[in-house]
């Protein structure tokens, strides 16, 4: 890589703007993994910048070139040229819309998490946990021990025949465990927890009143029926997540699509390195598999950045990653596990009505859709043309995956063939005077 380039301006509380869930961070690398921890972190990284091997939590990226455009001159204290970089970007909620998704009180159950571990404050009263995926048990056990009267976890997925799956988990007894102890937690506060069940609209003046609850058949689809309504004040919902391509992709890493859902993961190789040499991925930007294969990818990466900068030898960096790889090897097998026992239905393609918000930024209604579709849009990017869904504030984030499963159905096109929202040519919004600052070429 002839160099990177990379721009950064004073960050606001992402958490705190965004009410999302971190999916970014949270370890400190502290355990013993094999090795020293000394892989040079002198903090010259070789240009006009200096982080010192610490990171820079008072900023936040939103440009990067991978053939290092800008000139030196133009090198000022906000401008970072790098030989080598980690990406480490997360993911983003998946969320599907229905009736009501946009009333206060409907948050993702990641932003739940997030708003109780922050300021130990939960959204409402009378609450339920839906949608699909391991997050749901946690965040569910969270919000009752916090208080909160959790009046069902609802899974949209079946819960399978108990064989097949206790044979599935029976290696990973620790996670077994950890699953044992959420259940017991809400046992206690007398939560059920249901399967093949999704909250499919909620109802309310000025905020959540009521909720929804449809039986669903395997792929997702309402059972017929009305469904039952329940009192609630605060519904959480979450359908997995979607790995945040955004910078990835500026610097021109290749990726690979996630087969069954509207998502897509950074293309890397054994040592964590992507197609772009000199960058290396880790965490959920390499495929959404939880806490503890972040960890350990975070390492290796970390290492073989430290290679590819003549900071270790190849000896070393083999002998200290030897151990963390046979980790890697079997957490990354317990994800597959969970992959097979959550998968994302397209069933709830019929949950939205006609007017239903699609897209809360741009306020698309669900409709808009299908007549793009209809009127000559094939892809994704041709029906945010037409409707401007994907245009607001967060750029898609949160419409994104919906709106290319919707596309993809309503055309009979593959989710590859429709395209994504996920690039973006500046990551994060910034003031245009940063923008002018910055002497970046146009």
């Amino acid at each position: 890589m002839p160099g990177t380039t990379v721009w950064q301006a004073t960050a606001p509380d992402r958490a705190a703007e965004t009410g999302g869930e971190d999916r970014t961070g949270g370890h400190g690398g502290t355990g013993d993994l094999g090795g020293t921890g000394d892989l040079g972190g002198t903090g010259d990284l070789g240009g006009t910048g200096d982080l010192g091997g610490t990171g820079s939590p008072e900023f936040v990226l939103w440009l990067a070139d991978a053939a290092g455009r800008a000139p030196a001159a133009n090198a000022g204290p906000d401008l970072l040229r790098v030989r080598a970089v980690v990406i480490a970007t997360g993911a983003t909620e998946i969320t599907v819309p229905f009736p009501g998704w946009d009333l206060p009180g409907v948050t993702t159950a990641g932003a739940a998490q997030a708003l109780l571990k922050a300021h130990g404050v939960v959204a409402g009263h009378r609450v339920l946990v839906a949608g699909s995926g391991p997050l749901l048990l946690p965040a569910a056990t969270a919000l009752a021990v916090a208080g909160a009267r959790v009046l069902a976890v609802l899974e949209a997925n079946p819960a399978g025949p108990a064989a097949a799956r206790a044979a599935a988990l029976a290696p990973f007894t620790e996670k077994v465990a950890e699953a044992a102890g959420y259940a017991k937690v809400l046992a206690r506060h007398r939560v059920p927890v249901l399967t093949g069940r999704a909250v499919t609209a909620c109802h309310g003046a000025g905020r959540v009143q009521r909720a929804t609850i449809s039986r669903l058949t395997r792929d997702w689809h309402p059972m017929p029926g009305p469904g039952r309504e329940v009192a609630v004040d605060a519904v959480h919902t979450s359908f997995g997540f979607c790995p945040a391509l955004d910078l990835p992709r500026l610097l021109g890493c290749a990726d690979v699509p996630q087969p069954g859902r509207p998502a897509a993961a950074v293309w890397h190789d054994g040592d964590l390195a992507t197609s772009v040499p000199g960058v290396f991925a880790a965490g959920e930007t390499t495929g959404v598999a939880g806490a503890d294969v972040a960890e350990l990818e975070g390492y290796i990466a970390g290492a073989a950045a430290a290679r590819f900068l003549g900071r270790i030898a190849a000896v070393t960096f083999g002998k200290r990653t030897a151990r963390v790889r046979a980790g890697l090897t079997r957490t990354r097998r317990f994800a597959r596990v969970l992959d097979d026992l959550y998968p994302f239905q397209t069933g709830w393609l019929d949950w939205p009505a006609p007017d239903t918000v699609t897209c809360r930024c741009e306020e698309v209604p669900w409709s808009a859709i299908g007549e793009a579709v209809a009127g000559g849009a094939r892809d994704v990017r041709a029906v945010k043309g037409v409707t401007r869904c994907g245009m607001g504030y967060c750029q898609g984030r949160v419409c994104g995956p919906v709106l290319q499963q919707a596309v993809a159905t309503a055309a009979g096109r593959s989710l590859t063939e429709v395209g994504d929202l996920q690039s973006r040519p500046v990551v994060t919004p910034v003031t245009l005077a940063a923008i002018a600052a910055s002497g970046w070429p146009t």
